[in-house]
């Protein structure tokens, strides 16, 4: 879901078949452009640095706001560590964190695009426009469904204040999804199944403690083939459900090439700590 460069993987997935027509969607107004948020009290805000190869490692820096209405907007700004692109993206939720509309500023191959998607009852619209790119499709969702632009890495933890942990266990979500830096589009019943597996007090360095919630994420991605492409995560928040970290364990049943973590700037002590957990 995060890191665009293995959905390549997927046999040119999904190919860009498919995909099915629809009206073209209202060009945003200035109040849903990527810095027009107007009266927002901010949330929380931070910069995630994730390691790995060169097709990975990257910065991407995001800002939670609450706005009048109260709903959040989210914006997303990536940069990849070689200097090959840097995207941007907005995520609009109502007051109950679902998922509204979203708008994105890609760049594929040397051709600048615009995506948009925008939720209706039972389906979410994506649509991109460049000057050779033309995307329009329907992502059907019974229930809703999450809204992701690869390679931000801070919508997964929208997810995560949906877990019910009084029910606990595996629950899973449905995500629809375009990538910013390639031409994919997310399949039909793109999933993803969150489970926390604990919660416990760490130390930092300063002699402050933070309470780290310990998730497991399974993304479940379905192949034109019949299959399902699996990748799994450690995604971690602190008790406010603040974005604090992910990790990618395992690609399509095998560890990535190079080891690819996010972490939140300014808690490399935490980071240390749950890397040495892991390891024992």
């Amino acid at each position: 879901m995060r890191v665009f460069p293995l959905r390549a993987a997927l046999p040119t997935m999904l190919a860009m078949s498919a995909l099915a027509a629809t009206p073209p969607l209202a060009a945003a107004e200035e109040g849903l452009t990527l810095s027009g948020v107007k009266g927002v009290r901010l949330l929380d805000a931070g910069s995630f640095v994730v390691s790995g190869q060169a097709s990975t490692a990257r910065e991407e820096t995001f800002e939670f706001l609450q706005r009048p209405d109260g709903g959040v907007t989210l914006l997303s700004a990536t940069t990849m560590s070689d200097g090959s692109v840097r995207v941007q993206a907005r995520y609009d939720y109502d007051a109950g964190w679902k998922a509204v509309a979203a708008v994105g500023q890609g760049l594929y191959g040397d051709e600048p695009v615009r995506v948009e998607m925008q939720a209706s009852p039972g389906a979410v619209a994506i649509r991109v426009r460049g000057s050779k790119t033309r995307v329009d499709r329907t992502v059907p969702c019974p229930a809703g469904c999450f809204m992701d632009m690869a390679p931000s890495g801070s919508p997964m933890f929208v997810m995560t204040r949906h877990y019910d942990r009084a029910k606990g266990g595996e629950q899973s979500y449905q995500w629809a999804a375009q990538d910013l830096p390639r031409p994919f589009t997310s399949p039909d019943d793109q999933r993803a199944a969150l489970r926390l597996r604990q919660e416990r007090a760490l130390r930092r360095l300063d002699g402050s403690t933070v309470k780290i919630r310990d998730y497991e994420m399974v993304e479940r991605i379905p192949t034109p083939d019949g299959g399902v492409f699996v990748m799994e995560f450690d995604l971690w928040t602190d008790d406010a459900e603040r974005p604090m970290g992910y990790r990618i364990n395992r690609i399509a049943g095998r560890p990535p090439a190079a080891p690819i973590v996010g972490f939140r700037k300014g808690y490399e002590d935490l980071q240390a700590q749950l890397a040495a957990d892991a390891a024992r």
